[in-house]
């Protein structure tokens, strides 16, 4: 699938690449605009446009000039000004791939809202800082990197002594008999792993640097280039698979060549679990194959969401008078490791005889946890249109206009950008990821996924579906033991464009919803656009709703030690405290509230005001410069408090910022607030009642 093909599965209905803010919606602030050229000027953007056409193809020549001289032995050691040149362009996005791994680090401890994360965070739920080891990894994957530049620069043929100049001719005129695996092939084969393959230049089809090679079970550098030789074990012939540049991994990716058989089978296996999807007849469970689509909202949730999601359903009833109903997901073992936690839910379903009901389902499957449950909830529904919502998204007005737009009634799906592109990602996807090769599909540039958000109709992408549920749960996973991609965030995208299925994605980047105090701007809300760039959705996935007050982990025992410790030593006495004494004083520890991790609100709702400012992207700008930054925002902000967006407002040209007081959704915040702590409190009485209190 080329390029061009896969913008045509894509489907933009406008003709930028980034969609501007839509003006449709009464009193909505739209972003600022350059008017049109007139016509007399018509011909000066062609002008530029040869010329930079002519400047890149000289520059692509260059380049080509150089590779070609350097790898033929061409440039002398001593040529220092190529050497050098080459060599801090290469590191210089090394460095950048380094900042962005560590902001991915950051980023994630903060910003995701999978129950899988929240399941192995501590009690607090506050993500710490980088850490060293990981810092000192990526320096120190860096410096072997530019040690191997630096070598590959200076090494000639010359160099060599007459045994190495032996063994690399050996490799090289090796290498040309082994084929290459291609992308389309449909024949199942037994294969056995040989070994790893190195290469020069950072490129698996650089020269053959056999001196680096490596066994099936020995760990290769994430920073090496080659690729993993396997044999077909009936016909002997043997196949490059695995083939990696120096940047087709992220940092903490472990890779061994073992794993290059499964590996190859991967995409074939994916192949046959869609074909069965394509056969007459077939369909997805809970399809009717007749009839009216059902049309509904598809949620899941764990205990710690079960605020996020009473919020979010009270919001889209008495708020936004959404109708459509609802099916709430959970896995019965979560949910009984918290008394009464659907406590909330079950009443509101028990009053929601005037609006679209509200159903409750239970995940089966002891592997859909984590980012499996949502998945798998989609893959089951009983609806036959879903528009899948994480618990802690809010839309700003009905949703239910999206099963009639022009978009959905096209494709049959809708997919919303994430924050992340090629240029710019911290999961690592781009032209030279080991990912397309395990997909089978050429490199498509455009913007990651996210899935906080899905618009399907399941009738008509059941093989789709049956692929993304492939992809989520069989075994083993490359995506996840190479750490190819994040999740289930990307694996609807990937899934379509395997089998060349058109779908829509908006073309508005995501917009970030925060506070400024002091002139600083800490953005934490994920903000989506509709089709013609309105927001829609505001995606609360840094800062959750919990309707308690946020409050300092204490540790009591340890509390107490300190503090009796600390009363001996005024009275001059040098001893352990008795145990006696610590129970004591633990037990009036207990009586006094944890400090909170912040102020309290001026209203006494419980969870923070968070949207006082909305940061987007001017839809004049070009992609390349559209950068999300993930930062820390002290003093202004707690040091725990992961903010994104750009911290100074008004700094970068190709972001603006509005006021959330003059957008028509300003008041939804405080609703949700309310609806949250709501939630709490019913679930309370309700654990009160089963006591007997």
């Amino acid at each position: 699938m080329t390029q061009a093909e896969a913008a045509l599965l894509i489907r933009p209905r406008t003709a930028s690449q980034v969609a501007p803010v839509s003006t449709r919606h009464a009193g909505e602030a739209t972003a600022p605009h350059t008017p049109s050229p007139a016509s007399a000027q018509a011909t000066r953007p062609r002008r530029w446009f040869l010329r930079v056409l002519l400047l890149g193809g000289a520059l692509y020549a260059s380049l080509l000039l150089f590779w070609s001289a350097n790898h033929l032995g061409l440039l002398s050691v001593s040529d220092s000004s190529n050497a050098s040149s080459f060599r801090s362009a290469a590191t210089d996005a090394l460095r950048e791939t380094e900042e962005l791994q560590l902001m991915r680090d950051d980023f994630l401890g903060a910003a995701t809202g999978s129950q899988e994360d929240d399941a192995k965070a501590p009690k607090t739920a506050l993500a710490p800082p980088v850490s060293q080891d990981r810092a000192a990894a990526l320096k120190e994957t860096r410096e072997k990197l530019e040690k191997k530049l630096m070598e590959q620069q200076t090494r000639s043929p010359s160099g060599l002594g007459e045994e190495e100049r032996k063994a690399v001719q050996l490799a090289e005129e090796h290498a040309r008999s082994v084929k290459m695996l291609l992308s389309g092939e449909t024949k199942q084969r037994e294969l056995k792993c040989i070994g790893w393959r190195a290469t020069g230049g950072c490129s698996p089809h650089g020269p053959r640097e056999p001196e680096n090679d490596k066994g099936c079970t020995n760990v290769v550098p994430n920073s090496a280039s080659g690729y993993c030789e396997v044999e077909d074990k009936a016909t002997g012939e043997r196949f490059r698979v695995m083939k990696r540049y120096c940047a087709s991994l992220r940092y903490d990716a472990l890779f061994r060549c073992s794993e290059a058989p499964d590996f190859a089978s991967f995409k074939l296996d994916s192949m046959e679990a869609a074909d069965k999807a394509l056969v007459s007849g077939f369909a997805l469970p809970n399809v009717e194959s007749g009839g009216q689509s059902r049309d509904g909202i598809v949620m899941v949730v764990y205990p710690k969401l079960v605020a996020s999601a009473y919020a979010t359903i009270r919001a889209l009833r008495d708020v936004l008078g959404c109708r459509l109903p609802i099916e709430i997901w959970f896995r019965e073992q979560e949910m009984r490791a918290v008394p009464e936690a659907m406590a909330s839910l079950q009443q509101l379903a028990r009053g929601s005889s005037t609006g679209g009901a509200i159903s409750f389902h239970e995940i089966d499957d002891p592997w859909a946890s984590g980012f499996g449950a949502k998945v798998f909830a989609v893959y089951h529904s009983f609806f036959d249109r879903v528009l899948f919502l994480d618990a802690d998204n809010v839309p700003v007005r009905d949703p239910s206009f999206l099963f009639t737009s022009p978009e959905f009634e096209e494709t049959g799906a809708v997919f919303w950008p994430d924050f992340w592109h090629p240029s710019y990602t911290i999961f690592n996807i781009h032209g030279q990821s080991l990912l397309w090769e395990v997909l089978g599909t050429p490199f498509v540039n455009s913007f990651e996924q996210e899935s906080g958000q899905l618009l399907i109709d399941r009738r008509r992408h059941a093989a789709p579906l049956e692929l993304v549920n492939f992809y989520q749960f069989h075994r083993p996973n490359p995506f996840t033991r190479l750490k190819l991609a994040y999740g289930d965030k990307d694996l609807f995208r990937f899934a379509w464009l395997k089998l060349k299925t058109p779908f829509h994605m908006i073309q508005a980047p995501p917009a970030v919803a925060g506070k400024v105090i002091n002139g600083t701007f800490c953005g934490m809300t994920m903000v989506q656009h509709d089709a013609e760039g309105g927001v829609l959705f505001l995606h609360r996935n840094s800062n959750k709703l919990t309707g308690e007050v946020k409050r300092k982990a204490v540790y009591p025992r340890a509390e107490a030690i300190k503090r009796v410790r600390a009363k001996l030593l005024r009275q001059g006495v040098d001893a352990i405290p008795e145990k006696q004494a610590i129970d004591e004083e633990m037990e009036r520890l207990s009586l006094t509230p944890a400090p909170t991790l912040e102020p309290l609100e001026p209203d006494g709702l419980p969870d923070p005001l968070m949207w006082t400012h909305l940061q987007s992207f001017n839809g004049t700008s070009r992609r390349a410069f559209y950068r999300i930054k993930p930062y820390r925002a002290t003093p202004e902000f707690p040091e725990w408090q992961r903010c994104y967006g750009q911290r100074e407002p008004g700094q970068n040209q190709h972001f603006y910022t509005q006021e959330f007081a003059d957008l028509p959704f300003a008041g939804l915040e405080r609703h949700l607030r309310e609806f949250a702590q709501e939630a709490v409190q019913l679930h309370q009485r309700k654990v009160d009642e089963g006591r007997g209190d």
